[in-house]
């Protein structure tokens, strides 16, 4: 997988699963309280006793490790200092999964306005983070390889 473990990939998706459940809690009470709804009486949405609901809790670690394996893919070509790699990451972020995902639910569903408040707080702080979260795992690993690699000066 272009040079990246199955360690980090995994270490990367589990924190940033972590992350992205916390910002995502954080952003939907940030929708709920600036125009209060309930997300379980949207139209389409499964009943709260289906099983297959809980899959949808689910979201932000599928996101996390997808989103994971494709920053090891294109860490390399991100320059600049970890945090700037991070933020360029978060912006391809928002760029290809924040607004194509906001635009087929605006243009397709009649969502309240607190949904998208809340998703707009969670993907523009959350994606950037997580950009960063993965920039520092990344260096991190290639930081300790360099240390413990033969000729490295201690």
């Amino acid at each position: 997988m272009n040079g990246m473990s199955v360690k980090t990939v995994l270490f990367a998706g589990i924190l940033g699963g972590i992350w992205l459940v916390i910002i995502t809690y954080l952003g939907s009470n940030a929708g709920t309280m600036s125009a209060p709804y309930d997300i379980m009486t949207i139209g389409g949405m499964r009943s709260i006793n289906d099983p297959v609901l809980a899959l949808f809790f689910l979201y932000p670690f599928v996101l996390s490790f997808t989103s994971a394996i494709v920053f090891g893919m294109v860490r390399t070509s991100l320059e600049g200092p970890e945090i700037r790699r991070g933020l360029l990451f978060g912006l391809i972020m928002i760029l290809l999964v924040m607004i194509p995902s906001l635009y087929v639910i605006y243009t397709s569903m009649t969502y309240p306005p607190g949904f998208f408040i809340g998703s707009v707080f969670t993907d523009m702080i959350g994606f950037p983070v997580l950009g960063i979260l993965y920039a520092r795992i990344w260096s991190g690993i290639t930081d300790t390889k360099m240390a413990n690699s033969p000729g490295s000066p201690e």
